[in-house]
C-alpha cells in the first residue's frame, strides 16, 4: 500500500473556477518514509490574480516567478500524469481542504475537454475535526503549529503536499496508531468523484456551503451595482433563516450579489446580519461581536434588509411559489461541482 499526498495552485479561480498552476505530490509508504515527492509546474494559459477578493492585502505569494509556470506545458500536456497519479491502484489519496483541489481538476478538465475519471481523496483537514471534535475546518498552517511542524513555504504545491503527510502523520503519532488505524477511526472523512460529480462521504453539505458554492456563480449586474452601492458589503444570514428558508435565501444571495454585495458565514466579517425567528449559533456568535472595535455588524429584520439590498418587498413575497431553478437560473453548473469552501 502506498500513500499520495497532494496539493493544486491555481493561477486565479475567475467565475468559481481554478486555472491551475502546479500540482504537487509526495508519495510515502506506510511507515510516511517518502518514495518520491515532485512539483509540477503547469501553464494555466490565463492571467494570474492572487490577490483577496477585496485586494487589501498582499495575496498569495508562489515560490516560482511566473515566467517559470508560463514556460511550462499545460494542462492537456500533464493531464495523463495527474489522472495516473490519482487513480493508482492499492495507493490512497490525500489532501488539505481536498474538495478545492478536487473541483481545480475538474475545472481544468472541463476547460480543456478531458474526461472526468473516477477517485476517492481523504481529507486531512476532515480527519482532524472529527478526531477532535471540532465545529469548524483548521488551515493547515494551525495544525503544522499544533503538530509542531516547522512551516518555511506555503503554496509550493509539494511541499504543501508535504506539510499534509506530516499533519496526518501526527494524527497518527496523537492517536497512538498507525494510517490504516487512524482511517478505521473515521472511514468516510473522504471524497469521492464519480463522473464529474463530488459525494461528500461524511456529511452532509450545510446549507451556508450550499450557498457560498451558489454565490460564485451570480456575475454582478453593473446597473443595479451602481443604483445600489452594494460592492464590497458583506451579508451574513441567521442559521435559522437558511435552514427554515432556504429558498428564500437563495433568492437574497443572487439579488446582493447581483448588486455587487457578498454573502458570508461569518457573523464577524458581516456588515450587515439578517436575524431569524429563533436563536442559533451565529445569533449567539453576534451578541458576543456586539461592542468589539474591530466588529462593524448591524442586526436588521428582513424588512430592512430588503430595503438595503433594494428589493421590492412585494418581489419578495412571490418567492414561495418560485421553483428552485428560476431562483437559480444563472448557470447549469452551479451545484455540478458541489460542497466546501474552506480555507488551506
Amino acid at each position: 500500500m502506498r500513500y499520495l499526498f497532494f496539493d493544486i495552485e491555481c493561477a486565479n479561480c475567475f467565475n468559481g473556477q481554478g486555472k491551475i498552476c502546479s500540482f504537487g505530490f509526495v508519495i510515502t509508504d506506510t511507515q510516511f518514509n517518502i518514495l518520491e515527492q515532485k512539483d509540477i509546474l503547469i501553464n494555466p494559459r490565463t492571467k494570474f490574480h492572487l490577490q483577496n477578493r477585496k485586494n487589501d492585502k498582499e495575496g498569495i505569494e508562489l515560490s516560482y516567478p511566473q515566467e517559470m509556470f508560463l514556460s511550462s506545458p499545460d494542462f492537456n500536456y500533464y493531464y495523463p500524469t495527474i489522472r495516473k497519479l490519482l487513480t493508482e491502484p492499492d495507493q490512497i489519496v490525500f489532501g488539505h481542504s481536498v474538495i478545492n483541489d478536487i473541483r481545480f481538476i475538474l475545472s481544468d478538465c472541463n476547460r480543456y475537454h478531458k474526461d472526468n475519471f473516477d477517485y476517492n481523496a481523504f481529507d486531512s483537514q476532515i480527519l482532524y475535526k472529527i478526531l477532535h471534535k471540532e465545529q469548524s475546518e483548521a488551515a493547515l498552517s494551525k495544525l503544522c503549529e499544533q503538530y509542531h511542524v516547522e512551516v518555511t513555504d506555503l503554496h509550493r504545491s509539494d511541499y504543501d503536499a508535504y506539510l499534509t503527510m506530516m499533519v496526518v502523520k501526527g494524527l497518527c503519532d496523537e492517536f497512538k496508531t498507525d494510517l490504516d488505524g487512524l482511517l478505521h477511526l473515521c472511514p468516510n472523512a473522504y471524497y469521492n468523484v464519480h463522473d464529474g460529480i463530488i459525494k461528500n462521504n461524511f456529511a452532509t453539505v450545510s446549507n451556508s456551503k450550499k450557498l457560498l458554492e451558489f454565490a460564485k456563480h451570480v456575475k454582478i449586474d453593473r446597473d443595479l451595482a451602481r443604483k445600489t452601492n452594494l460592492r464590497q458589503v458583506n451579508f451574513c444570514f441567521s442559521k435559522d433563516f437558511e435552514d427554515k428558508h432556504f429558498k428564500n435565501a437563495m433568492y437574497l444571495v443572487k439579488q446582493l450579489r447581483l448588486r455587487g454585495g457578498y454573502y458570508c458565514s461569518k457573523v464577524k466579517k458581516a456588515d450587515y446580519f439578517l436575524r431569524g425567528e429563533n436563536e442559533c449559533s451565529r445569533s449567539k456568535n453576534l451578541e458576543q461581536c456586539l461592542g468589539q472595535e474591530d466588529v462593524h455588524v448591524k442586526a436588521v429584520d428582513i424588512d430592512e434588509f430588503l430595503q438595503i439590498v433594494g428589493v421590492q418587498s412585494a418581489e419578495y413575497q412571490k418567492v414561495d411559489n418560485m421553483s428552485m431553478a428560476s431562483i437559480k437560473s444563472i448557470t447549469n453548473r452551479t451545484f455540478t461541482h458541489t460542497k466546501k469552501a474552506q480555507t488551506k
